[in-house]
């Protein structure tokens, strides 16, 4: 890598820290990020450290290492995406890196980074509590780890430790990590594992397995996290024939949304001139190269054959791979403009044109606009609805249906206590009994139409909801006071 590209890196990890920097404070928790967040706080104040009351259904890497930025930080929202914010950061130059050793040049390196540091889907998951940005770290690290030649020290084979190592973390973060095996059994076997090699790489990816393991056996928990995962997504069949357009529909939006439209273009272009150049010079792949179109194929073709849901986490361990792709055949197709054109600056006009392109979807991302990853508006406004209840007196009760995972975190030193109801005859039947007895009751409900049969059954009973002052106008959810037929006569 000459000193333009060097310089190029540079200017992509910038641009990636810039666009991720403001959703680390701007964005609210998911309910999966809330609830994530909350086991890790559970960890971080020592109140359930091996989240034995908690029905945890994931590895506990990513809430063990967001537990530790809670003591330095306090109970803030952003310190849970910390270990996603890094980790986002430091993936810009390892996918560069990787596309270098998988058979790219520094052209291809560059393109790779300035992908992945200006995607809408990486920018907007840079700022989350979920796990899949330390997956993708972790196997991309492996992968890096794979393609990296033996040493030639005394100890030749030492080297092939650290790949197991990388994706036994990686499971240690979600199981999907299973499903990047081949990939990288394969790279081991271009770049000349044999024997002793994989001895040592499984001696490795002991030590993350060790951890899950002993970190199940000391929980006192009932059932395994792999039954517990497998039950809350509804198992795992082959879809139904009628349910193949709809998800290959869902899967088309989900890549459209996550690339931007500048750099499907780019994807969809560059694809294009690769089959004609294939054809017409007999351009010729290299090994590594064929693995991973076969392997990001076939992930997307498993994710929509197989009844998982079409979810956009499931697509950033992928994109790296993607961009190694397009950032190999972009490479390749500059290189004979390069020379046809007899210019030395073809390919820097190029990328920067480039750069100049994704720069308008960036800024889009950075603010939260699309509809994946993180978002100022992910949580519907339960953070403002926990800060009117955070001087509530104790016994104070909050009614809840819909947001149980949000008041999981968000009232988690509170005095509230959240009765979760079924439906409107058990809300009406507590009232019955407990209302007007002790401090005031709540009910937090949707802001649309989702909430009109509750608030009709509530006022068929003669109960009143009173919406609370300083709420947002455009929440998704509004906070009510009930009161009693009592009170109001």
């Amino acid at each position: 890598m000459n000193r333009a590209e060097r310089w190029g890196l540079a200017v992509c990890c910038w641009l990636g820290a810039a666009a991720r920097f403001r959703g680390l404070f701007a964005n609210s928790f998911h309910p999966d990020e809330a609830l994530f967040a909350s086991w890790a706080r559970l960890i971080a104040v020592w109140r359930d450290p091996l989240l034995g009351s908690q029905a945890v259904d994931k590895p506990p890497l990513p809430f063990y290492l967001q537990a530790v930025f809670y003591p330095l930080f306090g109970p803030v929202e952003w310190a849970a995406r910390i270990p996603s914010f890094i980790v986002s950061l430091l993936l810009i130059p390892l996918t560069a890196q990787a596309a270098r050793r998988l058979g790219g040049n520094g052209t291809a390196a560059v393109v790779a980074a300035i992908v992945v540091a200006l995607a809408p889907l990486t920018i907007q998951f840079s700022d989350t509590a979920f796990g899949d940005p330390l997956l993708t770290f972790w196997l991309m690290a492996a992968l890096c780890a794979v393609a990296r030649p033996l040493s030639p020290s005394p100890h030749p084979r030492a080297g092939a430790v650290l790949p197991g190592v990388l994706f036994g973390l990686a499971l240690a973060t979600k199981y999907q990590a299973f499903i990047f095996l081949p990939l990288l059994m394969g790279m081991g076997w271009i770049f000349g594992w044999r024997g002793r090699e994989w001895l040592h790489s499984l001696m490795g990816f002991g030590f993350g397995l060790g951890f899950l393991l002993l970190w199940q056996v000391a929980r006192p928990a009932s059932e395994g996290i792999i039954g517990l995962q497998w039950a809350n997504i509804g198992g795992v069949r082959v879809a139904h024939s009628w349910e193949l357009w709809p998800r290959l529909l869902q899967t088309a939006r989900l890549w459209r949304v996550s690339l931007g439209w500048p750099l499907t273009a780019a994807f969809g272009a560059t694809a294009l001139g690769m089959l004609v150049w294939s054809r017409r010079r007999r351009f010729h792949p290299l090994a590594a190269e064929l693995l991973l179109l076969w392997f990001v194929s076939s992930y997307i073709l498993l994710h929509w054959l197989w009844a998982v849901p079409v979810w956009d986490r499931y697509l950033l361990p992928l994109f790296p791979l993607a961009a190694i792709l397009f950032a190999r055949g972009l490479a390749v197709i500059l290189d004979v403009f390069r020379e046809r054109l007899a210019h030395r600056y073809a390919a820097l006009v190029a990328l920067t044109l480039l750069s100049l392109a994704l720069i308008p979807t960036a800024l889009a991302a950075r603010g939260g606009k699309f509809t994946i990853g993180g978002r100022p508006d992910a949580d519907g406004g339960a953070a403002g609805a926990a800060r009117l209840l955070k001087d509530a007196p104790y016994g104070t009760v909050l009614y809840d249906h819909w947001y149980s995972w949000h008041w999981h975190y968000q009232l988690f030193d509170s005095a509230v206590y959240v009765s979760w109801f079924p439906q409107a005859d058990a809300l009406l039947d507590d009232l019955a009994v407990f209302a007007g007895r002790g401090p005031e009751r709540y009910i937090a409900l949707p802001s649309s139409a989702v909430a009109a049969p509750i608030v009709r059954r509530l006022a068929d009973g003669g109960y009143f909801l009173e919406p609370l002052d300083d709420q947002d106008e455009t929440a998704a959810m509004t906070l009510y006071r009930i009161i009693t037929p009592e009170a109001i006569r």
